[in-house]
């Protein structure tokens, strides 16, 4: 299985990141002349692929400027409607159900408030990274403006 989420591709390109990986993007070409040296690599990306790469953001950071209350309340939402599909579940399939969503609120089973408790932390993380993100792209984009 793939860990790869598509961002854009062609026939020579595919543009991608990584599933759980929200600080890199991947850009892989075929076809195309490259120079590597020791920590540089350059590769040019012809002018067809940059115009449809460029059309595509690179992060979600939507989480960035949640409040802790709204983080609590999406928690809530998203674990209360777990619980139920849990409890509507048919029992062979409860387990299933279980571990959809698992990486962010732990198993449906669990108790309500550390299903909670795991998601608020989880989208706390992300907001953190989402904020750490935005700080570096403003700052790289301050430095490519020329001085006043």
């Amino acid at each position: 299985m793939s860990t790869k989420a598509t961002i854009a591709y062609g026939q020579t390109f595919h543009f991608y990141h990584e599933v759980l990986d929200d600080s890199y993007v991947y850009l892989e070409l075929e076809q195309v002349q490259f120079e590597a040296s020791y920590n540089r690599v350059m590769v040019p990306i012809p002018v067809h692929i940059w115009e449809v790469i460029r059309q595509y953001p690179g992060i979600d950071l939507s989480w960035a400027d949640k409040s802790d209350a709204e983080i609590l309340d999406h928690v809530s939402q998203n674990v209360d409607e777990r619980l139920r599909n849990y409890e509507a579940a048919e029992p062979d399939k409860r387990g299933w159900v279980s571990i959809c969503g698992g990486l962010v609120y732990g198993n449906a089973d669990a108790p309500r408030n550390e299903q909670i408790e795991q998601g608020v932390a989880y989208y706390q993380r992300l907001r953190e990274h989402q904020q750490q993100v935005k700080v570096a792209i403003a700052e790289l984009q301050q430095s490519q403006r020329p001085p006043a």
